[in-house]
């Protein structure tokens, strides 16, 4: 148990005490006040009174809820939730409803609230980072939430797309800036490409989706987290605030000035979610992967691998002079070093679509190929012939055009080594940018997460035994949840930064009984 934070000290050394005994020895021995507001109750000394908060996970794949008890650290109630479909028609577009948004967030609380009657002291979030909507003067909506998955950008006006005009215009100063490369599915080109072929109202603004959220019951502070603000592609590493020069862009290539919520901390309230005369806080929102490389307990000394929908690679507080290297907000003052649109869950789902396609064709009953994927032991991968190049969508890394298979010889192309052969590539990926980011070996340490790693065992092994590196496996919780416990604790007065917060529970994982 680490034991340089007053609240973890005092947790290891009152464990076995009553609940009574505790709160006397803590107020007997001085412990810091801001224990009090996590362990002392309103109006007794019972435990059954600590409010827990409620955690969401807006991802792309899923919604992710739980209750999290902060006096133990322990989970319960987990739930995911599926997808909400894209409604766009037009290739290239991504859209979700804003209403379909909101309603699934609202479902979420009052099932917490009224079905399970627990009562929760907070609400916190965290959500893809690379979407927007366009609300007007009432906060109503005027678009859907476009997603990161949405190229719209990429569509012409006159003979050239917006995306090849605005880095044209740019060139590697976007990079500059943002510390982002430029993609076709950010916020910015998305929104410049909306605002040039539909014009906007001058009073109506931009949100992210968790600032959607905020705005549940009208009771909005309209504040934004830098981790989110920086995937919209409006938020400038070199002084950590808004990026105004882009603002400017927005304004000088649409006629839009778009307004943004303003920066706050992960303490600070976003909104309020209204039940029966109660106004639970809801804190400012973070960029999920962010929060996964908090809640895999990533530090200075461990390269993050986290492997989901999307994927990215992660170093924190180190500085490494390579193009390709991107610089992303972390918490508090720290920052990533991070290559990010790594072929992952995405692509793996295409070629599993494809095989499916075979099968049913062949009038077979539902072959899971997931489940043959993940049953492949790390032995029989590495052994696998074929090359996959995975980069099949535009934005990924290394994208040229398209993806391929390669090395295909006579007899040789089976289920089985088509199946070990994707799982050797997708992790091949990873001992070639475990090589960038460490190229002196001075970092011995790795940390998977994410679903992708959780759900395909070989993928541990083979980084593992290639890399050399001590490799730790992804939590069986999801990493967003457990830093979302992380930012909870903060929250509520536990900890003066993310890095004592982290070491309040950990990578724990204890879930209690329903």
């Amino acid at each position: 148990m680490v034991t340089t934070t007053p609240w973890t000290t005092s947790k290891s050394m009152l464990g076995s005490l009553s609940w009574d005994m505790r709160i006397t020895s803590l107020i007997s021995s001085f412990a810091h006040p801001k224990i009090l507001l996590i362990l002392l109750p309103t109006h007794s000394h019972s435990k059954e009174n600590i409010l827990p908060f409620l955690l969401i996970d807006f991802g792309t794949t899923s919604t992710k809820s739980a209750l999290v008890d902060l006096d133990s650290g322990a989970f319960s109630h987990i739930l995911r939730h599926p997808a909400i479909p894209n409604c766009a028609a037009p290739s290239g577009r991504y859209e979700i409803p804003l209403e379909a948004i909101r309603a699934r967030f609202l479902a979420i609380c009052t099932h917490y609230y009224d079905d399970l009657k627990v009562r929760f002291a907070g609400i916190a979030i965290c959500s893809e980072m690379h979407g927007f909507a366009i609300l007007d003067h009432g906060n109503k909506p005027l678009t859907n939430y476009i997603s990161w998955m949405d190229e719209r950008s990429l569509q012409e006006i006159e003979g050239e797309s917006t995306y090849s005009r605005i880095i044209s215009d740019l060139g590697p100063k976007f990079q500059t800036i943002t510390g982002m490369r430029a993609r076709p599915g950010f916020p910015l080109f998305n929104l410049i490409h909306l605002a040039r072929t539909s014009p906007l109202p001058a009073t109506s603004r931009v949100v992210s989706l968790p600032g959607w959220l905020a705005l549940c019951n009208n009771d909005s502070r309209d504040l934004i987290h830098s981790t989110i603000l920086a995937g919209m592609g409006f938020y400038d590493v070199r002084t950590r605030r808004m990026a105004t020069e882009l603002t400017d862009l927005v304004a000088d290539m649409s006629g839009y000035k778009c307004r943004l919520n303003e920066l706050a901390p992960t303490t600070a309230s976003a909104g309020y979610w209204h039940k029966n005369g109660h106004k639970i806080p809801l804190y400012v929102g973070v960029g999920d992967h962010q929060c996964s490389v908090l809640g895999a307990c990533n530090t200075a000394t461990s390269i993050s691998i986290n492997m989901s929908t999307g994927s990215q690679v992660a170093l924190i507080d180190h500085c490494i002079a390579r193009e390709e290297i991107e610089i992303r907000p972390y918490f508090n003052d720290s920052f990533l070093s991070t290559i990010t649109h790594i072929p992952a869950g995405r692509v793996l789902s295409q070629f599993i679509a494809f095989l499916e396609d075979v099968a049913q064709q062949r009038a077979d009953e539902k072959t899971d190929f997931w489940s043959m994927l993940a049953a492949l032991e790390w032995t029989e991968v590495r052994n696998s012939t074929l090359e996959f190049d995975l980069s099949i969508f535009p934005g990924a890394r290394n994208f040229a055009g398209g993806g391929k298979i390669t090395h295909m010889r006579e007899g040789e192309i089976t289920l089985k080594n088509f199946l070990g052969s994707l799982l050797k590539s997708f992790a091949q990926q990873y001992l070639e940018l475990l090589e960038i980011f460490n190229p002196e070996r001075r970092i011995s340490a790795c940390i998977l997460s994410g679903g992708i790693a959780r759900n395909l065992p070989a993928l541990h092994q083979l980084i593992a035994h290639f890399s050399g590196l001590q490799t730790k496996t992804a939590t069986r919780i999801d990493e967003s949840l457990l830093g979302l416990r992380t930012l909870a604790a903060l929250a509520a007065g536990g900890a003066d930064n993310y890095l004592e917060a982290q070491e309040i529970f950990g990578r724990k994982c204890d879930l209690e009984s329903a």
